[in-house]
């Protein structure tokens, strides 16, 4: 069964400082609230209430879908040239977060002056873990580039690997991965063509993704969080599922013991 996508703009406040687009996204029945920006004030924010929101379950893993991406893949004798990435995606049940990386236009700043310290922060929390494709080979690129280090980085194809270990899944891309954890029922169809970041050079100039680069952008990272999710408690118990339910089983099981003792 295909999932059924559709996205709306939000009428936004033009505003210099907190400059940012907002958008409705329906992936089936659930809604997530899409936030663009290159904003340090709109990143922070952003940030600062998605820990306040998850303060009470703070003894629970803060679990990030994760994405990364490059506008143009530049090629050399050696292969892909190894660019900074352009945006990083992120993701937690309804809210998405898309950031606009600066260091293509600023080459020349020390990365240290970029406006990334709320990214630095958050992924230095030990509560927060991000969840994504190759994610070591982003976290990487990210620390190398502008001094994010990731401090809890899990990769869903190794996630994948323990639900289902007969199968080899180091060619599958994101949409297997996700069909092979999740089911069918997160089918996406993706467009034969590629999707343009920009649909002109005012959007461009402006940092205004297009609608639809938005509405994969928010797909990818919100299956990268609904995979994280699924597989949560084998990132805890470690095993496949059935050793997990067993884990958790006698972990009930000695809890009642301990009661009774009481």
């Amino acid at each position: 069964m295909v999932m059924e996508i559709s996205i709306d703009p939000i009428d936004t406040p033009s505003d210099s400082i907190s400059r940012y687009n907002a958008y409705t996204l329906h992936a089936d029945d659930h809604r997530i609230l899409t936030v663009t920006t290159n904003s340090l004030q709109t990143l922070s924010k952003w940030l600062t209430d998605l820990l306040k929101s998850t303060a009470k379950t703070n003894h629970h893993p803060i679990l990030v879908g994760v994405s990364a991406e490059r506008e143009i893949v530049e090629y050399t004798k050696r292969g892909v040239d190894d660019q900074p990435f352009d945006i990083l995606t992120l993701c937690v049940g309804s809210q998405c977060l898309i950031y606009h990386l600066d260091s293509r236009d600023h080459p020349y700043i020390p990365r240290d002056f970029r406006p990334i310290k709320p990214l630095r922060a958050f992924f230095e929390n030990p509560s927060v873990v991000a969840v994504g494709m190759g994610i070591d080979a982003v976290a990487k690129k990210l620390a190398r580039d502008h001094g994010i280090e990731i401090k809890n980085a899990v990769d869903l194809r190794a996630l994948a690997a323990k639900k289902e270990e007969k199968l080899d899944l180091a060619r599958y891309n994101l949409d297997k991965v996700a069909r092979t954890v999740l089911g069918k029922h997160v089918d996406v169809v993706r467009p034969e063509r590629k999707v343009e970041w920009y649909e002109d050079y005012k959007m461009r100039w402006n940092r205004e993704l297009a609608v639809e680069k938005v509405r994969f952008a928010t797909v990818d990272a919100y299956l990268c969080f609904l995979v994280g999710s699924e597989m949560h408690d084998v990132m805890i118990y470690g095993g496949s599922g059935t050793e997990n339910d067993e884990a958790k089983a006698k972990n009930k099981k000695n809890g009642k013991k301990g009661k009774k003792k009481n």
